[in-house]
């Protein structure tokens, strides 16, 4: 770690690394442990009412989204990416792009959607109804307004979480590894899920993991829909009864069962070892489908994108085109300009910090490092509010030191620096979303082998351009995909950016959210469409980018 030279103490670049990475991860965690310090406070009567009361309900339905969420988009995303990465089939080339389009509306207006067309007064139920001249209370009608509605709305929107992730995995596997099952005269179901199913692990677990992470921290979802979870809680608690000392207590649970999941998934897969196949890769060939295996295919890819995307769009479109001329103003385009900016720097700036944490997990596995990785990915596990309280108090302390030592210095009275500033949006940012990138930078190293590294420091390359030559070429895809998802993540973003934002500093979230407060949900449409069309861009471009790197046929 160290070694003297003379009277001097020089650090190894090795330690500078893990050093500079450890001071990432303090500051990253420096609000959630603002939070998670007052789960040792006092009980007040407060938590003692949440505790006799609605606690065990939190308990319950959060877990119950976790796992129905998990579930859905692991069958939705996994299924998707493994069709379109190993066949060819109608409109294969289609699906590359469409399947991904989800991703780009914000869960809390496809609720709202979805509620808007099959309710009990929606106006799909209610066409259906007259086509069956019926009527409600005749037939077994499923209500989307639940607990069940909303698992299936938030899977139709993360299900790419584990697209992405599959496929980007599936373009590092080497075809060599699906032929020498083929050789062994293993069928095509056995190599299914003896063979590329456990291969895509890693990857499947960290699509899988975000999508969870997401669904759990959301509030918009499930509070229109009236379920009860911890983040619903967390809001009541805090706004309602107007106890953030109890409100953290809640995201402090949170953490903890966020924290408890991934350890011991961690734990129980601890020694399985996943290789690529090194200098042998081979592009994964793609086989044409025909007949009804083609027809299937294309069914089980067209079912998410329909309702995940096509559907909501469609009524999105419908309500643009009603609003947008009494919307679209100088004002709206000054906003405009406010998001573009902000999820830009704020994407670049995560993608470099979570780059450093994770190539440095690779350079030294370790168990030091092995654990400022994992506590850094704790952020996205906790509602956007929450943080942006630890934020509000961190800066706020910070500000208050600054403020004192310059009157006391230079006599000078200043104002808040820091506290709502887009330093502190910023700030929020990377710790809410860091996960994402670092999420991703992960399955990609846990696929390039080591000797790369190893080959390249027997040649006597140096650090840099080790990472300069070897890694850099390799991570520019999982590069690519981790600012695309940061650059949507900010854009939708709503809560911390309403909480943290400088005075009169809007964003597309926050306009839709206040048209929406303000009764007009057609006018909505206008700011949440600006959305979805820099999200599509966006995923358009990185695809096109990307394209040679997933695999041959794209």
């Amino acid at each position: 770690m160290i070694k003297l030279i003379g009277d001097k103490i020089i650090l190894k670049k090795s330690s500078k690394l893990t050093i500079s990475s450890f001071f990432i991860v303090l500051l990253i965690c420096l609000p959630i442990i603002i939070i998670f310090s007052q789960i040792f406070t006092q009980n007040s009567d407060i938590w003692i009412h949440l505790t006799n009361t609605v606690l065990k309900e939190y308990i319950f339905n959060t877990f119950y989204i976790m796992i129905g969420v998990g579930i859905i988009t692991f069958i939705l995303g996994f299924t998707t990416a493994y069709l379109t990465s190993l066949y060819n089939f109608s409109y294969s080339r289609f699906f590359n792009y469409a399947l991904v389009l989800p991703f780009a509306l914000p869960t809390y207006i496809v609720a709202f959607i979805y509620a808007g067309m099959f309710d009990m007064t929606g106006s799909i139920t209610t066409f259906f109804l007259n086509i069956f001249n019926t009527n409600i209370s005749n037939i077994d009608f499923f209500d989307i307004m639940s607990i069940e509605g909303a698992i299936i709305v938030m899977s139709l929107v993360l299900y790419p979480y584990v697209y992405l992730t599959v496929k980007l995995y599936l373009s590092f596997e080497s075809s060599a590894v699906i032929n020498a099952s083929k050789s062994m005269g293993i069928s095509s179901y056995k190599i299914f899920y003896k063979v590329i199913l456990p291969i895509c692990r890693p990857a499947i677990i960290a699509g899988i993991s975000l999508a969870i992470m997401e669904a759990i921290s959301d509030f918009g979802v499930v509070d229109y829909y009236g379920v009860s979870t911890f983040v619903t809680g967390i809001f009541r608690t805090w706004f309602g009864m107007g106890s953030i000392q109890d409100a953290c207590k809640l995201a402090s649970l949170l953490i903890i069962f966020i924290f408890l999941i991934i350890f011991l998934e961690k734990l129980q897969r601890r020694n399985i070892k996943y290789k690529s196949s090194g200098k042998d890769f081979i592009p994964i060939y793609k086989t044409k489908l025909k007949g009804y295996k083609n027809i299937l295919a294309f069914i089980i890819c067209i079912i998410p994108f329909f309702f995940g995307f096509i559907l909501p769009f469609m009524q999105m479109s419908y309500w643009f085109i009603l609003s947008y001329k009494d919307i679209i103003d100088d004002q709206f385009l000054y906003i405009l300009l406010n998001t573009i900016f902000l999820a830009s720097i704020s994407a670049f700036i995560i993608v470099i910090l979570a780059l450093l944490l994770t190539y440095n997990l690779k350079r030294k596995h370790t168990k030091t490092t092995n654990i400022l990785v994992q506590i850094s990915k704790l952020g996205y596990s906790i509602p956007g509010a929450v943080i942006a309280i630890g934020v509000l108090v961190l800066f706020s302390y910070i500000d208050n030191i600054l403020i004192d030592s310059i009157k006391f210095l230079f006599n000078i009275n200043i104002n808040l620096l820091l506290t709502g500033s887009i330093i502190a949006m910023i700030f929020g940012y990377i710790v809410r979303f860091i996960s994402i990138c670092i999420n991703n930078y992960e399955s990609t190293f846990s696929n390039i082998p080591s000797s790369y590294y190893n080959a390249s420091k027997s040649m006597g390359i140096n650090e840099k351009n080790t990472f300069k030559k070897v890694f850099s070429p390799l991570i520019k895809n999982t590069s690519y995909i981790a600012f695309l998802m940061i650059f949507i993540e900010v854009i939708k973003e709503l809560p911390l950016s309403m909480i943290l934002r400088p005075f009169n500093y809007d964003t597309l979230a926050i306009r839709s959210y206040e048209l929406t407060q303000q009764g007009q949900i057609v006018e909505s449409a206008v700011p949440s469409m600006f959305i979805v069309i820099f999200s599509m861009i966006s995923i358009i471009f990185l695809i096109s980018k990307t394209k040679k790197a997933y695999d041959n046929g794209l």
